[in-house]
């Protein structure tokens, strides 16, 4: 169980979401779809030992998520269907929730492993601790990969007061073809 140290109110301008949301993993850690990063781990919304669960509103774009990684390090990945309840995010599309909160959304687009790479805070934990300050459950990212594709990354989930997250479906197996990442569509509804 995920602990939240402040649960507050939502703010009216945080954007409440909830349905179905897509997760890729590696496959020796579908045991784990639900677990947070490992401690040491750092991504675009987490630094080490901070909790988030990326999480994408398609499946397709949990795809293109991972197809760089894919590519990179060769690990066999799948994408797990998820059903997340009622959560409260800052969605970074919203300019007038943005404006209001300080949150710089370009900031979110530079490149978090370079800055990691060269010694730097990445930009974008800037926004998260934002977002984390103002008592989101999470927030919504812009793909930079598909135009309108949206990644949802919580801060909370199953714990009192806070989004529940099940699994809700087959995992879908990816493989790496030589022009990206491909499943088996018949199971990927």
């Amino acid at each position: 169980m995920i602990t939240r140290q402040n649960p507050v109110k939502a703010h009216p301008l945080l954007r409440r979401v909830e349905g179905r949301f897509f997760r890729s993993v590696p496959a020796t850690r579908l045991d784990k779809v639900l677990d947070p990063p490992d401690p040491q781990s750092a991504g675009r919304y987490h630094r080490p030992g901070e909790l988030v669960l990326y999480t994408s509103a398609a499946f397709e774009s949990a795809v293109a998520a991972v197809s760089g990684y894919m590519r990179k390090d060769q690990l066999p990945r799948v994408v797990v269907p998820l059903r997340i309840s009622e959560a409260f995010v800052l969605d970074q599309h919203d300019e007038e929730a943005c404006r209001a909160f300080g949150i710089e959304r370009d900031l979110s687009n530079e490149p978090w492993q370079t800055a990691l790479a060269e010694g730097r805070e990445p930009a974008s934990w800037r926004n998260v601790d934002i977002a984390r300050a103002i008592g989101a459950d999470g927030i919504i990212d812009r793909s930079r990969k598909m135009p309108g594709a949206w990644h949802l990354n919580l801060f909370y989930w199953n714990e009192s007061g806070g989004p529940s997250v099940e699994i809700c479906g087959d995992p879908v197996e990816l493989f790496l073809t030589s022009d990206g990442p491909a499943w088996d569509h018949s199971r990927a509804d």
